[in-house]
């Protein structure tokens, strides 16, 4: 249905430029916002992150900051990692030589290559003219070219960060969140919250949290589509209705593909597997041809 195309890449991959957007976002957040608000999208992301090496553990390749895409349908590899494991190794440089000298650096950085494409090698060797030793105190080789999550990457740390994660912790002993626990919460919170309960949760929990906070009616999609994968997850049928409306109203990838794929991965599915693939034929053409390819090729995977 998508035109399919691949990548023949000759030249050094340009894989820092997602991790550099990433970290912008993120200041402006901790100075618009606070440095708290700033832990939640850092944690959101961390929770991503995750999710992703655990999406690649049979190609982990592609938890590479810098892969090799040759010959390889990027739609099929697009994921959090350039964007979330790029912005953990700007941090992890910054946490080493502390922000003021790491401000100091981007303002370098900026000045001398601003209208310019660079690629990964050109920054490294940039990274260490500006900031001597640096491969001494960091593996860069390891941030760049290594798989999986370097060891030195990190959670972040605030107070509203750890109460979210216990919280959600908390859950899986049967324990909800009082209202007075989340009086003041947002999307973000939420967004975290949810991301951090176990996948396994009983359909009963399911619905008596949404009974409380009637999170399936959520207009934040990222809480929605998280709240939603919960309840497919728990074989909450009388949510399914949400979902279709929600892959019939919404046609970003971000939203489409967890949701496709929470639906049909795992083996006793065909019941979703047939609703997915009902949902998708009469939504399709609402898709953008990348995102109908991408939840294409989901369904064509666990058929």
């Amino acid at each position: 249905m998508s035109r399919k195309w691949t990548l023949n890449l000759t030249q050094p991959q340009k894989v820092i430029y997602e991790g550099f957007t990433t970290y912008a976002e993120r200041r402006i957040v901790e100075a618009v916002q606070g440095e708290d608000i700033a832990a939640l999208n850092i944690g959101i992301g961390w929770r991503g992150l995750v999710e992703e090496m655990e999406r690649f553990k049979d190609n982990m390749e592609f938890t590479k900051l810098k892969t090799n895409q040759a010959g390889v349908d990027p739609d099929d590899v697009y994921s959090q990692v350039p964007y979330e494991k790029g912005f953990q190794f700007l941090w992890r440089i910054e946490r080493q030589i502390g922000r003021p000298a790491f401000d100091d650096f981007l303002k370098k950085y900026i000045a001398t290559f601003k209208f310019q494409s660079i690629d990964t090698d050109m920054f490294l060797n940039f990274l260490k003219a500006n900031i001597p030793g640096i491969e001494n105190e960091i593996d860069l080789k390891l941030w760049t070219e290594g798989t999986g999550i370097p060891p030195d990457a990190m959670e972040p740390v605030s107070n509203i960060y750890s109460k979210i994660v216990s919280l959600a912790n908390a859950f899986n002993q049967g324990r909800m969140p009082r209202e007075d626990e989340v009086a003041d919460w947002k999307g973000q919170e939420w967004e975290l919250y949810l991301e951090n309960l176990p996948k396994s949760v009983e359909a009963s929990q399911v619905t008596a949290l949404d009974a409380r906070y009637r999170l399936s009616e959520s207009k934040d999609y990222e809480v929605r589509v998280a709240f939603l994968q919960l309840a497919i997850s728990a074989r909450c049928r009388d949510y399914y209705g949400v979902v279709e409306k929600t892959l019939k109203e919404v046609g970003r990838m971000k939203y489409l593909r967890p949701l496709y794929t929470t639906l049909v991965q795992g083996a006793g599915k065909e019941e979703e597997k047939v609703f997915a693939r009902r949902v998708f034929t009469e939504a399709c053409d609402c898709y953008h041809p990348i995102a109908q390819g991408v939840a294409e090729a989901i369904l064509a995977k666990h058929a």
